[in-house]
């Protein structure tokens, strides 16, 4: 439930920007995911870049190659996965709105 002030809030700004109330919930739940999202490829584009490739099937080779320490580049590797899978939930989210 909603505090009566975030209430208010989004009653007041709704009113400011002559829109309804539910358009101004769900721009700000798209700004809001899509602000993530970027953070979440900057994320992912620092590790590849760190690692001098552009993708994690890319940074399996170079380690299995042994071009690349197994240790911490498999941990980064996991990491990978990890903003992958959390890029994905955003863009269900997003395409949920």
């Amino acid at each position: 439930m909603l505090s009566s002030s975030v209430s208010k809030l989004i009653t007041d700004l709704a009113a400011s920007e002559h829109i309804p109330e539910d358009v101004l919930i769900r721009e700000a739940l798209r700004s809001l995911l899509r602000e993530k999202k970027r953070g979440i490829q900057n994320d992912r584009l620092d590790i590849l870049k760190r690692y001098r490739v552009s993708s994690g099937e890319a940074l399996d080779d170079k380690i299995r190659e042994g071009m690349l320490p197994e240790s911490p580049t498999w941990e980064d590797r996991i990491a990978l996965d990890n903003l992958q899978e959390a890029l994905s939930n955003v863009d269900s989210a997003l395409a949920s709105l």
